[in-house]
């Protein structure tokens, strides 16, 4: 096999956002190797708390340009099986901050489609931004929105944003006075119920209290805050423009005690699924040596823990809807097929692992469709659900 470059994320220390501090504690330290659209990369994992006030991020983080190299070198865009949020949960708020002659913009929105679509009778005005460039963006800037917005949004953003006041400041500065932001992030409090500690491109872990300091610094008043929000686990927090906040929020003094019991419940996790993987290895040992075919769908983070120091045979076949993700295990020597291209492979195989969760209703619907065959029970494993089937990712 050629040689492959692995571009390295350099490293650097990251002070406190919330508070400035300086002190912070260091949780877990893991790496990734991850294959995107031009080149293969190694992502540092440094999640620490800040022992301040409790603000949990990543540090040492990785520098700010090698950051936006890395997110410019991304795949994006592509929604073959279904959209992974709610649209109706992300409708319902946009119905209370509804101005019907105003502008609204969301910022990282990936050509959302049916969701622009859905909303457009609650405003005149739709713009789309991207944090990050990639070949067909042509997203203004938002520096440019200086005081012309009614409401902005961003969905699962913050989680990614190493300079997060920055972020928000530039939100403040695009909203008219009195307009409203919307945020939906990942929430720390529920990471011992899930798997998100393995999203590694996560560089922010927020609670309700501590993204409303952050958003007061410059500013912002909240509103509102729901933990009922379009995506599992996360939570939703509108925030004013000048206005007087309904629950204006002080530091937490349980802030650091909370933040580290929620890491902690969260590698559990992490070990927990390691065990199911474990599993997983053995039947499909058991299988191949028995000449069993098995198919593997999705090149997700599940996958990837699933083929560590782990080597396949070649009745295993690995298949993802995203065609661009054809050379994204090639330093696996494995390549990845369409699952259109391999209707005979599930005709004939006795075991179907579903390595992205979240998809998994939607995967086995296409599979009953296309090839009229069901797997379930025996035939059937699905990486990030728990034995009572609760979804973790």
């Amino acid at each position: 096999m050629t040689e492959i470059k692995i571009n390295s994320l350099k490293t650097e220390l990251r002070i406190c956002e919330c508070c400035g501090s300086d002190d912070s504690e260091l949780m877990w330290s893991t790496k990734s190797i991850v294959v995107r659209r031009l080149y293969t990369w190694e992502f540092p994992v440094n999640i620490s708390i800040c022992r301040n006030c409790g603000f949990c991020f990543a540090s040492p983080s990785p520098k700010y340009n090698d950051l936006m190299k890395y997110h410019e070198d991304g795949i994006v865009g592509f929604k073959e099986i279904s959209l992974p949020y709610s649209i109706k949960e992300r409708l319902r708020i946009i119905k209370k901050y509804r101005v019907p002659d105003g502008v609204f913009v969301e910022i990282g929105g990936n050509d959302p489609g049916e969701f622009h679509q859905k909303f457009k009778q609650y405003f005149n005005q739709l713009i789309s931004i991207e944090v990050t460039k990639d070949l067909k963006n042509k997203s203004i800037d938002i520096n440019t929105l200086d005081g012309s917005i009614d409401v902005i949004s961003h969905y699962d953003v913050l989680e990614h944003v190493l300079n997060v006041k920055q972020f928000l400041s530039n939100c403040y500065k695009a909203l008219k006075p009195g307009g409203v932001m919307i945020c939906e992030v990942p929430n720390l409090l529920l990471y011992p119920d899930n798997l998100l500690l393995q999203e590694f491109e996560h560089v922010n872990h927020f609670t309700i209290s501590s993204l409303s300091l952050l958003a007061e610094k410059v500013g912002f008043s909240l509103i509102e805050s729901d933990n009922v929000c379009s995506r599992p686990y996360g939570f939703v927090a509108i925030f004013k423009k000048d206005g007087i906040g309904k629950a204006s929020l002080k530091v937490n003094v349980n802030e650091f005690s909370e933040a580290k019991k929620s890491i902690i419940g969260g590698l559990k996790q992490l070990n927990q699924n390691d065990i199911q993987i474990i599993s997983i290895r053995n039947k499909i040992k058991k299988l191949t040596n028995n000449n069993k075919q098995i198919i593997l769908w999705g090149v997700t983070d599940l996958l990837r823990s699933l083929l560590k120091d782990y080597k396949i045979s070649d009745k295993v076949i690995v298949v993802d809807s995203d065609p661009r993700k054809k050379d994204h295990l090639i330093l696996d020597g494995i390549r990845v097929s369409q699952p259109k291209n391999c209707i005979e492979n599930f005709l004939c195989a006795d075991l179907l692992v579903i390595c992205a969760p979240r998809y998994a209703s939607d995967i086995l619907s296409w599979v009953k469709t296309k090839t009229g065959k069901i797997f379930k029970d025996e035939s059937l494993n699905i990486i990030g659900v728990n034995s009572s089937g609760k979804t973790l990712r």
